[in-house]
């Protein structure tokens, strides 16, 4: 009887050990889901806009500023740049940052009801970009790069110009290379052999069909060629759209946009590649989006080095100098004009 007592004792106990240890588990459980829940609520996410071309060093940048801020969320979303303005100007989607190719882009879509300055911070050129399966790819040089984009076997692509500053800058150098090479015609002749299938504004895709020698050739940015390793010709200084002394040289050529409203038209002029950035005015996130601007302009910079640009010191025209934040003074410095 007395073994027998002992044995339904400790029956109820390791029920109630198991019990015990069940709500402990059960405790520690949620501890743990609280510890992992915690942070989510509070990281501060700030979402940028930005010109396809800056993905690789803006992913980079923003990496490389989450390691050291763990409570801020970079969230990056390339494309087109003027079709990042207009997520902002005509979907109405939450932004705090917007960087373009162009910094006529927030001039002409953003300025001023959605953005009061515009930092210029780097520069690029336009290059055509070509693959071993190119069509001619051992006879293209930058001498004769026009014969071969001529010739009606080759097929050569651009980015949307309504979209994407490096689509019109593309037409505007074709447009600069009948006056540079004293060649009347080649403008369209150039635009005859152009097909419009053949613009394409996502990364992938143009990745796809140039190696697959479906394209044979397209205009890019350099710094957008060395990141995705293609073979490159470079034109002429006075084509490229790379140097602040050719400005006037640039604007003889010009295209017709659509415009800021819908329905309306605007007029572009050749300018040099300089990308500008600006804070949204109405950033859901202003401090945090100017710790991250002021990181870009500074530390961030190699990235952009890295990957091709043309680095410069920020700048901004001194009629909106009034408008920079106080945690930018220290390193915008008035454009000359």
């Amino acid at each position: 009887m007395l073994a027998k007592g002992v044995c339904i004792m400790s029956r109820k106990l390791m029920k109630l050990m198991g019990l015990f240890l069940c709500v402990v588990l059960i405790g520690l459980g949620q501890q743990s889901s609280f510890a992992e829940e915690r942070p989510n609520h509070l990281i501060t996410e700030v979402i940028v806009f930005h010109a396809g071309s800056l993905s690789g060093p803006f992913q980079k940048a923003a990496e490389a500023y989450e390691k050291s801020h763990p409570d801020i969320k970079i969230t990056l979303e390339g494309s087109g740049s003027r079709e990042a303005a207009r997520k902002v100007t005509e979907l109405k989607r939450p932004c705090d940052v917007v960087a373009s190719a162009d910094y006529e882009t927030i001039d002409n879509l953003m300025m001023p009801e959605y953005a009061k300055f515009n930092i210029f911070f780097a520069r690029n050129k336009t290059v055509v970009a070509f693959t071993d399966k190119s069509k001619y790819a051992n006879e293209i040089t930058s001498e004769n790069w026009y014969d071969i984009l001529s010739r009606p076997d080759v097929q050569y692509g651009h980015t949307d110009p309504n979209l994407d500053p490096g689509g019109y800058r593309a037409v505007l150098t074709l447009q600069l290379a009948e006056k540079y090479y004293h060649k009347q015609g080649l403008y369209q002749a150039l635009e005859n052999n152009f097909h419009e299938s053949n613009t394409v504004n996502d990364g992938k895709t143009i990745r796809e069909i140039l190696n697959s020698g479906r394209l044979d050739y397209f205009f890019f940015y350099e710094s957008s060629a060395k990141q995705g390793g293609y073979r490159y010709i470079t034109l002429p200084v006075e084509l490229d759209f790379s140097s602040l002394d050719y400005a006037n040289y640039y604007k003889q050529a010009t295209l017709a946009l659509t415009g800021k409203k819908t329905g309306s038209i605007e007029q572009v002029y050749g300018q040099p590649i300089i990308y500008g950035l600006t804070l949204v005015n109405n950033a859901p996130h202003t401090k945090e989006a100017l710790r991250f601007i002021h990181f870009l302009l500074t530390d961030g910079q190699k990235y952009l080095n890295d990957a091709g640009f043309i680095s410069m010191n920020p700048l901004v025209r001194t009629r909106e100098l009034p408008y920079i934040p106080a945690e930018l003074r220290d390193l915008i410095k008035p454009l000359k004009q």
